[in-house]
């Protein structure tokens, strides 16, 4: 059994999530598969967007409630690497650790996400229509968008709603935006929507990987904008037009197949 565990948090966005369920549509076909979440919200939507019941445990010390020996773990979560955490690569049969905060775990297949390359869908090819929508991310515990409203007056764009926004905040940013998108509505928002402005990387790669042209919004400061410029993406500003980028998937190093291509070789 692999079980891939993500870290999931009401006051974080779900990039963790959407890497751990794009490496599982990835092995699924290949390998008895299972999901590992913190958070209930987070599970049920996965279960939305169309993957099995994650179990949910509390933090990433936890995994050994779950896994024995004899399991695979991939794990993709910033929470600190200690304790029996730092025993994990002996006591299961493999380990492999997704790092975006610059940690390593000894005696574990290490790989740094956006450096090593990227993890991402590709879905179904869908027409694409001439619609604009702006994806923060999941959460907005403090309330960034609404502290940037005048850039997007006037500008017509949907929004995509995180799952962790605050419920009374809807009618504040209804006025302004267009639509709002729910956030069942991810897998097909890539799909279908033309053009896709962000504040998360995760997203903006999974937006690029199928097809949409992108710009990169800087409202979230733990994101390291380096991998937007390395990409040449348009990073967006006040009082600034919009523009857009659209890159070949086969310019985006494809990490999940790497992934694969290593618990084939090294597991089954």
């Amino acid at each position: 059994m692999i079980y891939l565990y993500a870290y999931t948090n009401h006051k974080e966005n779900l990039d963790s999530l959407r890497r751990v369920l794009a490496l599982y549509d990835e092995l699924k076909n290949d390998f008895d598969c299972e999901l590992l979440v913190n958070e209930f919200r987070a599970q049920l939507l996965a279960k939305e967007w169309g993957y099995p019941l994650a179990t949910t445990i509390e933090t990433i010390k936890d995994i050994d409630a779950v896994a024995s020996i004899e399991d695979t773990i991939i794990i993709d979560s910033p929470e600190k690497l200690e304790g029996k955490v730092l025993e994990y690569p002996q006591n299961f049969k493999e380990v492999i650790y997704l790092d975006t905060t610059n940690q390593s775990l000894e005696g574990a297949k290490n790989f740094r996400v956006f450096e090593d390359g990227y993890i991402y869908p590709i879905l179904e090819q869908a027409k694409k229509e001439e619609k604009t929508i702006f994806i923060y991310g999941d959460s907005d515990y403090e309330k960034t968008i609404l502290k940037n409203l005048d850039f997007f007056k006037d500008l017509k764009l949907d929004l995509y709603w995180g799952i962790y926004f605050f419920v009374k905040y809807e009618d504040t940013l209804a006025k302004v935006f267009k639509e709002i998108i729910e956030p069942e509505e991810y897998y097909e928002v890539l799909k279908s929507y033309q053009k896709i402005i962000s504040s998360s990387i995760q997203v903006t790669i999974e937006a690029l990987a199928n097809g949409a042209e992108v710009a990169f919004l800087p409202l979230n400061p733990k994101e390291n904008i380096d991998v937007i410029k390395e990409l040449d993406i348009p990073i967006l500003k006040a009082n600034t037009s919009l523009l857009f980028k659209k890159i070949p998937i086969y310019n985006l190093n494809n990490l999940t197949i790497i992934i694969k291509n290593y618990l084939v070789e090294n597991v089954k």
